[in-house]
């Protein structure tokens, strides 16, 4: 079962909360556009989810949204149109992800997911 944490705001395609199961849902003030966002820690079971929700992500921020979340020891990072994973307590594999996310815009204090 996929775990994770996903920012609602990040998503252009809300449909995609019908492939998970809400476990929490907290309400986050930042210094972004926008203000305030919605982060809901979820589960799914559906084996296409990370395909799925790549899909589902927005691109009209001028941020880069992406999620993080885990499966049978697999650690996935989930981009607009792109799915990045390595087997967690994997360094160089977590390196060539983070490596990967640098190019792609992600800002290194953003690079910060837990195992």
């Amino acid at each position: 079962m996929y775990s994770g944490l996903l920012i609602k705001e990040s998503l252009c395609d809300e449909h995609i909360l019908d492939c998970v199961e809400i476990k929490n849902v907290e309400i986050w003030a930042t210094d972004n556009i926008p203000k305030y966002w919605t982060a809901i820690s979820f589960e799914s079971k559906d084996e296409e989810f990370p395909k799925k929700l790549s899909k589902a992500l927005n691109d009209d921020y001028e941020m880069l949204w992406y999620v993080d979340m885990e499966y049978n020891g697999i650690k996935y990072i989930v981009l607009k149109d792109n799915v990045l994973k390595y087997r967690i307590g994997d360094f160089t594999e977590r390196e060539a992800v983070m490596n990967k996310c640098r190019e792609l815009g992600i800002p290194q204090q953003q690079l910060d997911w837990s195992e």
